[in-house]
């Protein structure tokens, strides 16, 4: 019996859905540009007393909710330079065209964000409740630390392409 074989598409929603996050994921497939994007949106309310304004220049104030969004961009490196789009997303993550990208950077990745991303909603809470000593809030990715987390990814995993949908 052969095996069915997973396409990046399906690989990167299941772990979305696998990550333990109290905001909103989201993916999306733009066929034409061979592009994806998991869009991620946290929820905090803002502490009463305590003005914050958002990304989209409101400002909350008495408790509302403020909510931060931001997206990774996984594109097509036989189609597109990711340095021309590094400054609209948290992070650019290249794939081999057809061929797809490796299980073991996507699994690094999403290991990797899970703790990035259990790290920013604490940090959004301290910035809106006011205990926050910084101006901004912006997550920010630490290239070092998906590093380390695909240097302990297995070898077999990182000799298994998945590859680009065909849908």
């Amino acid at each position: 019996m052969a095996k069915i074989e997973q396409n990046m598409l399906d690989y990167i929603g299941d772990k979305m859905d696998a990550l333990d996050f109290d905001g909103d994921l989201d993916l999306n497939w733009d066929k034409e540009a061979h592009v994806l994007e998991v869009e991620l949106t946290m929820y905090v309310d803002a502490a009463a007393g305590y003005e914050v304004e958002d990304q989209d220049g409101q400002t909350v104030e008495d408790g509302g909710e403020v909510d931060y969004a931001d997206a990774i961009l996984f594109y097509d490196e036989t189609r597109l330079n990711g340095a021309d789009y590094a400054d609209n997303y948290l992070t650019v993550v290249g794939f081999a065209g057809k061929k797809g990208i490796e299980q073991a950077k996507v699994d690094a990745l999403f290991t990797y964000l899970q703790t990035l991303l259990d790290d920013g909603q604490s940090d959004l809470f301290d910035f809106v409740d006011g205990t926050s000593d910084a101006e901004t809030f912006a997550l920010t990715f630490n290239q070092a630390k998906f590093d380390e987390a695909y240097a302990a990814q297995p070898a077999a995993n990182k000799a298994v392409f998945l590859p680009y949908p065909k849908y």
